[in-house]
This record gives structure tokens, C-alpha cells and sequence, in this order.
């Protein structure tokens, strides 16, 4: 394998050069950076912002990689609705992917872009972090070990700072010294044919992939929803209720209607037959307590924000052959499949949905 990585950045907007560019800049083992943008003078902006060369710019990924022939992989940071469309282009290249969330909008590509990795050999990665904070990382070991035996029952719930993104108005949400390079556009989080949704595409699919992460085997097979949209286009307080697969049930529901300075949770609190884990992606708090008498608990604390592990691990695929510790199938393909269930059941009053119906 080659020492270092070359890898492709589809699509240039404000999570690709806040997060991913910096980060790739600062990682020793990636040799060449590539841009690709259907609009050409954003992924210029990004270059020069970082120091790429405008010649490795470009407005398809089948040019790109004519260009560069090495390429071993792309990451994938355009709007929701754009995703499927851009990872079956990279696919189509023989590229490895690190895919953000949440996979597709529709469980159907979704599936299609798993089938189509697996036929040629390639990884999907998907771009959640929360289960590299060790608390998290802690949970995942003790249920793999069977402590909390069964899951039978597992309760989520995020609260995020997400209302105005969800308005179209992405200038509340800048940060004091300004988005790297461009920011969010005013539809991209709240126009639904941009966006895919609301809450449940963008926060909820963090806390989904959370679940199915650290439920092994589980996968939903009927749900139910409710969903508010308060004075937005698209969902912003979200309620479901689940029937996996095992034979388990979940309740997962969210809010995005915080305010800044409340640092609201991601929470999945997993009850087994043997015992209890509550973990915490934003507060880093941990608790485990299990039927004979054991408990665990790392206080709340500030984990971070590990934004620069996905594209680590991503490298580690491509150079190392390492695989995804957070796969397409169960943690992309899985969580699309319950958010589009969840949107089609509120559509419909809550009317049960069943995951099977989705390919029909």
C-alpha cells in the first residue's frame, strides 16, 4: 500500500472546510487532496483557503479521478438530499468511502449504495463520532462482553441547539469568528428537498446510529411517529416508538429547540436482562448498573468533540486495510431505513409503518 493517502472532498460547504479540510491538513499520512464541487468556484474558495491547488479542483468526481488515478478514496460532505448521488459517483470510481450522515434520505439508495460497495470490495464509513469518545467506547466493550445480557428495552434522546438552522437562518448558528470559509445556506437545513427533513436527519441520525452501534443484531421492524415542526418547514421535536427486530423496543425522541449555552445530550440508555448502560455523547456521563448489584458511573464532564476522528479512521481504512468501526450497513443503512419510516408514519398520523414496506 502507499505511504500516504490520496483521497477526494465532494462537495466543499461548511462541514467539509470546517471540519474536514482542516483536519486533513494536519494529518501526516495524506499526500494529495482533491476538491470536487459541482460549483467550481467553491471548491476554488476552499483551496485557496487551504493551500490546495486550484488544478486539483473539479466538478464531477469521474473527472477527478481521471486526473488522479491514484485516488484511493472520497469523503462525501454535500447537502442530505445530494448524498446518494455523490457517494454512487465515487463508488463508481473504485473509492472508498467516509460518508456523512445521515447515509441517504431513502432507505431504498441507501441499500443500493451498501450493495454496491460490498459487490466491489469497498468500505463505507460512516462519519458519526460520538462513539469514539471513551465513554461511549467503555459502553460498546461491556455489552460486546454480555454485562447487561439482552437488550430488551432502550430509551434515546438528544436535545440540540438546531431551531434556527431548521428556520433557514444560518446566520444565528455562525460562530463569533466566522465559518471557515462559507457557512450553511438558508435552505439547506430547512427547505425539505434540500434537507431530506429536519431534526430527524440531522440530529436524530446521530442518536439512531448510537443505538444500532451498541445494540448488535438490532434492527427496526415497525415504527410509529410523531412530529412537530413548530414553526418550520421540516420536523423539529420528533417522537417514535420502535419494534426491533430481536423483539426489543426503543422510544427515540428529540428536540432541536434549545438555546445557546445549554449543552443539551445525546443519550442511549440500553436496559437488558442482566442490567442497565446510560451513555452520553455530549455530557461524556456513563452509568452502568446491573442486576447483581454492580455499578459504574463516570460523572458528567466535557468529552470534546472528536470532529477530526472519522477522517483518522478513514485513513487507517485506506492504508492500513483497517474496517469501519462504524460500517454502512448497520450504522448508514439501518438509520435511514428508522428516519424514513418515522417521516412516513408522522405523514400519516402516526399510523404504524412497517421497514419491510420501504422496498415495496
Amino acid at each position: 500500500m502507499p505511504e500516504k493517502a490520496s483521497i477526494a472532498v465532494v462537495g466543499t460547504g461548511w462541514w467539509a472546510t470546517t471540519a474536514h479540510l482542516p483536519a486533513m491538513k494536519a494529518h501526516p499520512r495524506i499526500g494529495k487532496i482533491v476538491l470536487v464541487d459541482r460549483k467550481r468556484e467553491a471548491a476554488e474558495a476552499a483551496a485557496r483557503t487551504y493551500g490546495i491547488p486550484l488544478d486539483n479542483c473539479y466538478t464531477s468526481v469521474a473527472e477527478a479521478k481521471a486526473a488522479h488515478p491514484d485516488l484511493q478514496g472520497a469523503i462525501v460532505a454535500t447537502t442530505h438530499h445530494a448524498h446518494y448521488a455523490a457517494a454512487k459517483d465515487c463508488l463508481d470510481q473504485d473509492l472508498h468511502l467516509l460518508l456523512e450522515k445521515p447515509m441517504t434520505v431513502y432507505a431504498r439508495d441507501a441499500k443500493a449504495l451498501v450493495e454496491q460497495a460490498a459487490a466491489a470490495n469497498l468500505k463505507i464509513l460512516m462519519g458519526y463520532t460520538f462513539p469514539y469518545l471513551p465513554p461511549v467506547a467503555q459502553a460498546k466493550r461491556y455489552i460486546d462482553d454480555g454485562l447487561i445480557g439482552d437488550i430488551e428495552y432502550v430509551a434515546c434522546s438528544m436535545s440540540s441547539v438546531t431551531y434556527d438552522l431548521l428556520l433557514g437562518h444560518p446566520e444565528r448558528f455562525e460562530p463569533a469568528g466566522g465559518f471557515a470559509v462559507t457557512g450553511p445556506t438558508p435552505q439547506t437545513y430547512s427547505e425539505p428537498t434540500v434537507a431530506g427533513g429536519g431534526q430527524g436527519v440531522l440530529q436524530i441520525t446521530h442518536l439512531a446510529a448510537m443505538m444500532f452501534h451498541l445494540s448488535p443484531g438490532m434492527r427496526a421492524e415497525v415504527v410509529t411517529a410523531f412530529m412537530n415542526n413548530l414553526r418550520a418547514k421540516v420536523d423539529v421535536i420528533d417522537a417514535m416508538a420502535v419494534r426491533m427486530n430481536t423483539g426489543a423496543l426503543a422510544t427515540v425522541g428529540s428536540s432541536g429547540n434549545l438555546r445557546p449555552g445549554d449543552p443539551g445530550s445525546v443519550e442511549v440508555h440500553l436496559h437488558g436482562s442482566k442490567g442497565r448502560i446510560l451513555v452520553d455523547g455530549f455530557t461524556g456521563e456513563f452509568f452502568m448498573h446491573l442486576h447483581d448489584g454492580r455499578q459504574e458511573h463516570i460523572p458528567r464532564h466535557n468529552p470534546g468533540y472528536p470532529g477530526d476522528v472519522p477522517l483518522a479512521k478513514f485513513v487507517e481504512i485506506l492504508l492500513d486495510g483497517a474496517d469501519p468501526l462504524f460500517p454502512g450497513r448497520i450504522d448508514g443503512l439501518y438509520t435511514v431505513e428508522l428516519l424514513e419510516a418515522a417521516a412516513r408514519s408522522a405523514a400519516r398520523d402516526g399510523h404504524p409503518i412497517f421497514v419491510r414496506d420501504l422496498y415495496a
